[in-house]
């Protein structure tokens, strides 16, 4: 009878857990496409100290300021390069920026906006050796 009711408990445990997973899996959601139209600006920094953490932060700290205080700047996603995985990965590049704005004059006033022009001239000029710039409209 102990080896019955053991199987019985496991057999309860094994259908919780996967009904429990089952209501979970229904909850997650595919995520959504960016919006047509937007203007995505994708920045590469190559540092002068490469591999230099206070520096990357530096410049990642810098970004996110531009988030919290650039209202034209709709979606900011900055960090590090990650280690090489393919002959078609570049991983030369020390940190890299992708910002979205409404559009071409959103943009514009972004580059203008005194945060942006004092991290240019603060952080990411004399930190850089090289910065890459891509921009592209959503479709």
């Amino acid at each position: 009878m102990n080896v019955k009711s053991n199987i019985t408990k496991r057999f309860a445990f094994t259908a919780t857990v996967l009904c429990v997973a089952a209501f979970l899996a229904g909850c997650v959601t595919a995520p959504k496409a960016g919006k047509t139209g937007k203007l995505n600006h994708i920045g590469l920094f190559w540092l002068k100290e490469p591999g230099s953490h206070a520096d990357r932060q530096k410049l990642i700290a810098a970004a996110h300021r531009f988030a919290r205080e650039i209202p034209e700047v709709r979606l900011l996603s900055v960090g590090q390069s990650v280690p090489k995985g393919s002959a078609l990965l570049d991983t030369s590049f020390d940190i890299c920026l992708i910002m979205q704005f409404d559009d071409q004059a959103a943009m514009d006033r972004y580059a203008k906006h005194p945060v942006h022009a004092q991290a240019a001239q603060e952080v990411f000029l004399p930190l850089s050796q090289k910065i890459q710039f891509y921009d592209f409209v959503a479709e």
